[in-house]
């Protein structure tokens, strides 16, 4: 058998990359900022939200609940060298609050100060729900969602692309924000549309998929 030619056997690891390459486009990684607030928020919800209110809103003194701490969302006097104080070393006195640097990793630390400073940031009236780790309208993504849904949601419940299926259509649907989504697929709902909680099944992630693809349905004509 003759050899390659010179020309051909030069583009030959090129081809042999192209024939082994999935046939999915790998996911980007998670948006570093963005992945580090979603984390702050899943531990602020283990962590603060007893004292602080859900969103940072603040839990007003008094009743059955003893421990209370001020709001922390629309807080333009609260600058970052100040929550990262606050969080490593705690407050005495009024309104104490434990030391959490004695008891979480610097990586953690640095979550916990990215919500809270988004909170800060975030304008009165406008709350924050669950937060993506990553652009909800990134392809990658999209195209992951859309094959979890087919396989999972759509041949039972939810149709071919959503539409057709036992529940209402998701193609050309507004009123579907994508924190509601979220929450309502990993927690699931009971009553007359009951649905089970994926949040057991499917890493955050792979639930903030579902919602890209559930959002881009919804720009799609119906």
């Amino acid at each position: 058998m003759n050899p390659l030619p010179t020309r051909l056997r030069a583009f030959a690891p090129a081809l042999l990359l192209a024939l082994l390459a999935p046939a999915h486009a790998v996911a980007p990684p998670p948006d570093e900022g963005k992945a580090l607030v979603a984390a702050g928020h899943n531990r602020f919800d283990k962590l603060c939200v007893s004292c602080h209110g859900t969103g940072g809103a603040g839990v007003a003194p008094g009743g059955a609940n003893a421990s209370y701490g001020p709001k922390l969302a629309a807080r333009s006097d609260l600058p970052e060298e100040r929550i990262r104080d606050r969080i490593i070393h705690g407050k005495h006195g009024d309104k104490a609050m434990p030391p959490w640097g004695t008891v979480l990793e610097a990586k953690e630390i640095d979550q916990l100060v990215a919500y809270v400073k988004r909170l800060a940031s975030t304008p009165a009236g406008q709350g924050t729900g669950p937060l993506a780790p990553f652009d909800l309208n990134e392809q990658a993504r999209i195209d992951a969602g859309k094959r979890r849904f087919a396989k999972t949601c759509a041949g039972y419940c939810h149709g071919f692309e959503g539409v057709g299926g036992r529940a209402p259509d998701f193609k050309g649907r507004t009123d579907l924000p994508a924190e509601v989504a979220y929450e309502t697929i990993s927690k699931g709902r009971q009553g007359a549309d009951v649905m089970p909680p994926w949040g057991g099944a499917f890493s955050e992630e792979q639930i903030w998929e579902l919602v890209a693809y559930l959002q881009y349905l919804g720009k799609q004509q119906p």
